[in-house]
């Protein structure tokens, strides 16, 4: 965390969800190395200046946990890396999941930082990628949105769904959609529902056996045709978190974020989660 008040938001949710898994939850802030040399005259911080603009910023962070009645047990730390993701990574090997926030370090608003975007391309662990605002820092009962492809991955973001959904108590939507090769009219009225039927069978078996697993959590299944991307904005506008999978259909590889996972992380009005193919172990950072 660097401060900003979206890795403070991003903190104070990582708190809530580690509470509520009785995990301890890591704040990391990452010093910068000593500059060698400027090639303009500027000022530049101490070392000691660094470090204790991080150790405030942990400082509040956790003030802020404890103002939201946070009891869990917290570590802090402020190594020295050459970029935060060469610290970050590293720590996720044996983190349950990763939180950071999506302030935008680059001209275009909205648009992630380096470390997000490595991080999400090459996090071993679920990768949340908080955003939104600060009134919704916290869970609450808004809805969960999952995407499903039927891809191993998604299958693994649809298992992160129902135990968010069911921790914080809340409805999950689990949104499937395809892409017609022909335009809907009276004409082919029947090849749309047989698509529809198709499509629906996908999702219906990406589901199986997760409502048995937690009863208690309402899920409303959605077949929509139309582009991934679009389908799923449109129904995580109110939601509280989107989770999706590293990777759908025809991806490249693990080192290669898949195109939707991707889109969502720059374009989601909420936080995002990145579900990989992974065991589950036990911090949260």
């Amino acid at each position: 965390m660097n401060g900003s008040p979206a890795s403070m938001n991003a903190a104070r949710w990582a708190a809530a969800v580690a509470e509520g898994q009785g995990t301890t939850l890591h704040l990391i802030h990452v010093l910068p190395p000593t500059p060698l040399s400027y090639r303009e005259s500027r000022p530049v911080s101490s070392d000691d200046e660094r470090r204790i603009a991080g150790e405030a910023a942990l400082a509040e962070a956790v003030r802020s946990m404890r103002n939201d009645g946070r009891t869990l047990e917290v570590l802090c730390s402020s190594p020295t890396g050459s970029t935060a993701a060469d610290i970050l990574l590293p720590a996720a090997e044996q983190a349950s999941m990763m939180v950071i926030g999506s302030a935008a370090g680059g001209p275009v608003q909205g648009y992630l930082n380096p470390t997000a975007l490595r991080l999400a391309h090459h996090c071993p662990c679920p990768l949340v990628v908080w955003r939104g605002r600060e009134r919704h820092a916290l869970p609450d009962h808004r809805t969960v949105v999952v995407g499903v492809d039927g891809s191993q991955c998604s299958i693994t973001a649809v298992a992160d769904a129902f135990g968010m959904a069911g921790r914080f108590d809340a409805p999950l939507a689990a949104v499937h959609s395809w892409k017609s090769s022909v335009p809907h009219d009276a004409d082919n009225d029947a090849d749309g529902v047989a698509a529809g039927q198709r499509e629906g069978a996908v999702l219906a078996e990406s589901l199986a056996g997760w409502a048995e697993r937690y009863p208690d959590v309402v899920v409303r299944e959605i077949v929509e045709c139309g582009g991934t991307g679009e389908v799923l904005l449109r129904w995580c506008a109110d939601a509280q978190l989107l989770i999706v999978g590293s990777h759908g259909h025809g991806a490249l590889g693990r080192a290669v974020l898949g195109s939707t996972s991707q889109d969502m992380l720059h374009r989601a009005p909420c936080p995002v989660m990145i579900s990989h193919l992974r065991p589950r172990t036990a911090a949260v950072r």
